[in-house]
C-alpha cells in the first residue's frame, strides 16, 4: 500500500471522530448559552444595584460611566482591525477583543431587550434599585457613537490633508530640482560656447 493510500485511510477513519467531537462541542456551546442567559442578566442587575445603591444620582453617573466607556473603547479597538498592516488572525482578536469590551453594554441591552424570564427579573432589579441607570447607559452610549463618527471624520480629513500638502511639497522640491539641472545644463552650455568662441580665436 502507497504511502498516499495509508494517508487516505487514516483520513477516513478520523471523519467519525471529528464529526463527534463537532457534536460535542455545538452540545457544550448550546448549553453554556442556556446557562449563561438564565444567569447573567440577574448577575449583572446585581452588580449594578450594588454599586447603585438606589441613588438616582448615582445611578446617572455609573450608566454615563458604563454607556460612554464601553461603546468608545471597543469602537476604537474595532477600528484598528481596518489597517491594512494587520493581517487577518489579528484582525479577528481585535473584533473579538472589542466585543468583549463592550460586554457591560451588550449585558445591559440584553435585559432590556430580552423577554425571557431571566431578563424580566433584572428588569425589576434595575427597576427598582438602580432606575436611571439604562435611559443613561443608552444615552452615553449613542454619544460615544456620535463622538467617534465626528472624530472619524476629522482625522480622515486631517489625513487627507496632510498628504495633499506633503504631495505639494514633494512637487515643490522636484520643480525646484528641475529648474536648477536646468540652470546647471544653461550655465554649463554658455561656458562650453565660450570655450568654443576662446579657441576659434
Amino acid at each position: 500500500m502507497t504511502e498516499h493510500a495509508q494517508a487516505t485511510v487514516r483520513k477516513m477513519v478520523n471523519w467519525p471522530a471529528r464529526i463527534i467531537l463537532m457534536m460535542v462541542a455545538i452540545l457544550v456551546l448550546v448549553i453554556a448559552y442556556f446557562a449563561l442567559a438564565a444567569v447573567l442578566p440577574i448577575w449583572w442587575a446585581n452588580v449594578i444595584r450594588n454599586q447603585v445603591q438606589g441613588n438616582l444620582g448615582v445611578g446617572i453617573l455609573v450608566g454615563m460611566f458604563y454607556g460612554f466607556v464601553f461603546t468608545f473603547v471597543p469602537l476604537m479597538v474595532a477600528w484598528q482591525a481596518t489597517g491594512k498592516a494587520i493581517k487577518w488572525p489579528w484582525k479577528i482578536a481585535l473584533i473579538l477583543l472589542a466585543v468583549v469590551l463592550a460586554t457591560p453594554n451588550l449585558l445591559t441591552a440584553a435585559i432590556m431587550i430580552s423577554n425571557s424570564t431571566a431578563a424580566h427579573n433584572g428588569q425589576r432589579i434595575l427597576g427598582t434599585e438602580a432606575t436611571w441607570f439604562p435611559l443613561w447607559t443608552q444615552i452615553s452610549a449613542v454619544a460615544a457613537v456620535a463622538i467617534f463618527v465626528v472624530g472619524l471624520i476629522l482625522w480622515t480629513n486631517w489625513r487627507q490633508r496632510g498628504k495633499k500638502v506633503k504631495a505639494l511639497k514633494k512637487a515643490d522640491a522636484e520643480r525646484a530640482l528641475a529648474s536648477q539641472a536646468a540652470e546647471a545644463e544653461a550655465r554649463d552650455a554658455n561656458a562650453a560656447d565660450a570655450d568654443g568662441r576662446a579657441h576659434r580665436r
